[in-house]
């Protein structure tokens, strides 16, 4: 191997990123990402950090295509154009590929029935809150209770864009059903939209929960 090759080499890690979180920390390790390298670059070894957070590729090429599976057990690709001046790649975890399914929420909304949904989670202490939706003359009355005490009540205007973020959290909720079961710190999701009740199990502690929903409904800050 001559000099020059050598020298135009670069040395990338690679770490899992949560992109919501504005420290990007996760629980979803790379052994869970399983990263593959759709290009000619390897992985330069097999050595392993803290929790097998990182791993190492070598770069010759300024085009680097890799492929991951996300929190929501989908395969994910990404592509980079700019390789050689990296020295650090984040893959987005929970970047999600969107899929059709029915809308719970508009069923609600058609049929005049409450959207309810109750989540449980902890360890040996268990938590619990409950975010109720109700229809009511273009709005959606909303009541959320935290360990059974009511702490917040108001409403929302049904629009387009409410109406899409919460069919987009029930799309997202339907994958974690399949999630990995790697952890003991569970998340309980009991969905009841008047209509059907759909009861989920994410083991995965891949940092997925309602707080993005309620955070997007601007019911939580």
């Amino acid at each position: 191997m001559n000099s020059f090759f050598l020298f135009a080499q670069n040395r990338i890690e690679l770490v899992p990123n949560d992109c919501i979180q504005e420290n990007g920390f996760t629980m979803f390790l790379l052994d869970r990402a399983k990263p593959k390298i759709l290009t000619d670059q390897k992985f330069e070894q097999t050595e392993k950090y803290w929790g097998n957070q990182k791993r190492i590729l070598v770069n010759n090429s300024d085009f680097l295509k890799i492929e991951y599976t996300n929190i929501f057990g989908q395969i994910i690709d990404t592509t980079f154009t700019n390789a050689k001046k990296l020295n650090e790649i984040k893959i987005c975890v929970n970047k999600y590929k969107d899929y059709e399914k029915e809308s719970l929420i508009k069923e609600s909304i058609q049929n005049d029935k409450s959207w309810i949904l109750n989540t449980t989670w902890g360890h040996q202490t268990f938590e619990s809150d409950k975010l109720i939706l109700k229809p009511k003359n273009g709005f959606l009355k909303y009541k959320y209770y935290k360990n059974g005490k009511r702490i917040k009540r108001g409403k929302i205007k049904i629009t387009e864009s409410v109406i899409d973020r919460i069919a987009l959290f029930e799309r997202k909720l339907n994958l974690m059903q399949n999630a990995d079961n790697s952890c003991n710190f569970g998340i309980s999701y009991n969905l009841d939209n008047g209509i059907e009740m759909l009861n989920f199990q994410d083991d995965s502690c891949s940092g997925f929960s309602n707080e993005q929903l309620l955070t997007k409904l601007k019911i939580t800050e």
